[in-house]
């Protein structure tokens, strides 16, 4: 009987209140440790902490509250109860929030985020590679190619059209030129019409306009086509070719020099007109996009960042400041002193070039996957967005570097 009486006993005031004391205690410590945090680096870097009171108290509050009378086992209490649940439940938040902590802190290891203003022109499929001219910019992805003018109008052209591996635009010619690995197929670049002409049937891979004519790079060789449009018929003359080239990744043409830059896995390659070689570059690491700006070029690396080369003299072009600020290097540009970085998921990277020593301005990062980029005739920065499905086409300058977002997204 007395131990009946014992069990069913009130508890002790002193004993409810040295709980209530460590509860609150707890919950204090709790409540301490994200507020420290954030005070440090603000939520988006601790979201551990965040995740973890979140989830301690999603669980820990309904498993007290609901949790059966004690029965005598070990926590078999309310307050034990409880607190095993938040403990459980806070852990598990804290792991998930320590993964977007780490993610976060990678996406901002390149530099600060720019303020900038920027459009963004829907594309309605999702993109692969950029092509940026006088008028615009040539996107090419799943669903055929798209034209976007610099007013921000969008032409659709080669639905249909299946394994499209680059794009090319003939200004001269008024035609858009797409490139599978069985035929090249032309569109108006400025007619309302859609309709499409083969023009040759030996396909291609990587197209670049060099001067007026058109370089396309098979898996073993490169032809340097003539295209011609009369009437609205288009015909194709070869007027040089050169075998047994290596896989071409990318090419770029500048003017200055009146020279084709051929990027073979780790070989930059400066051909003229008839497509001999001039010079020859081994880059310390596989390249997978190149862009020229007058006597300069930008080869993108992949993991091994980005290699500015200095290519005054063609015969002996030389790398003269490499980029390793981001984790992958997808596509890069020049523009005067200012080097243009596609990072993927941590944006694009605008770096000073003027010195030896790369200095970061600051990172574009209103897209979700930059990954190309063009610095455009006006002095804009086009931005390839792959997640996004977006065009943008940012003021990004020299604008200093703060915390912000863009507008009109």
């Amino acid at each position: 009987m007395l131990q009946s009486l014992n069990r069913t006993a009130p508890m002790r005031p002193h004993a409810l209140v040295g709980r209530r004391r460590a509860i609150l205690l707890l919950l204090a410590l709790l409540l301490a440790l994200p507020t420290e945090a954030l005070a440090q680096g603000g939520w988006k870097a601790n979201r551990r902490w965040l995740y973890g009171l979140g989830f301690a108290l999603a669980a820990g509050i309904p498993a007290y509250a609901i949790s059966p009378p004690p029965d005598g086992s070990v926590c078999s209490s309310r307050t034990c109860v409880g607190l095993m649940a938040g403990s459980i439940a806070g852990f598990i938040g804290f792991l998930i929030g320590n993964e977007l902590d780490s993610n976060y802190k990678r996406r901002m290891a390149a530099g600060p985020s720019l303020d900038y203003s920027f459009r963004n022109v829907a594309l309605g499929f999702v993109p692969d590679r950029m092509s940026g001219f006088s008028g615009g910019a040539a996107v090419v992805g799943t669903d055929g190619a798209r034209l976007v003018r610099r007013d921000g109008s969008v032409l659709q052209r080669g639905t249909g059209v299946r394994g499209i591996e680059d794009a090319a635009v003939l200004t001269v010619q008024d035609l858009l030129v797409l490139s599978t690995f069985s035929n090249l197929v032309s569109f108006p670049l400025e007619s309302d019409s859609a309709a499409g002409q083969v023009i040759d049937q030996r396909g291609g891979g990587v197209m670049q306009v060099f001067q007026e004519n058109l370089a396309v790079a098979t898996l073993d060789s490169l032809r340097l086509l003539r295209v011609q449009r009369q009437a609205g018929d288009v015909s194709v003359e070869t007027v040089a070719t050169a075998a047994g080239m290596e896989f071409v990744s990318d090419m770029a043409y500048s003017e200055a020099g009146r020279l084709g830059w051929v990027l073979t896995e780790d070989k930059l390659l400066a051909v003229g007109s008839d497509l001999q070689r001039r010079g020859e570059l081994v880059l310390p690491a596989l390249g997978r996009r190149v862009r020229a700006r007058g006597e300069r070029l930008a080869v993108a690396a992949g993991a091994s960042g980005v290699f500015v080369v200095d290519a005054a003299d063609p015969t002996r072009p030389r790398v003269v400041l490499e980029y390793t600020g981001v984790r992958f290097a997808y596509a890069a540009d020049l523009d005067g002193d200012l080097l243009y970085v596609a990072a993927g998921p941590e944006g694009v990277a605008v770096v000073d070039v003027s010195e030896e020593v790369p200095r970061v301005v600051g990172v574009a990062r209103e897209v979700e996957f930059a990954a190309d980029v063009v610095a455009g005739p006006g002095g804009e920065v086009w931005i390839l967005d792959r997640d996004g499905r977006v065009v943008q086409i940012a003021d990004l300058g020299s604008r200093s570097a703060g915390h912000g977002s863009g507008a009109g997204r």
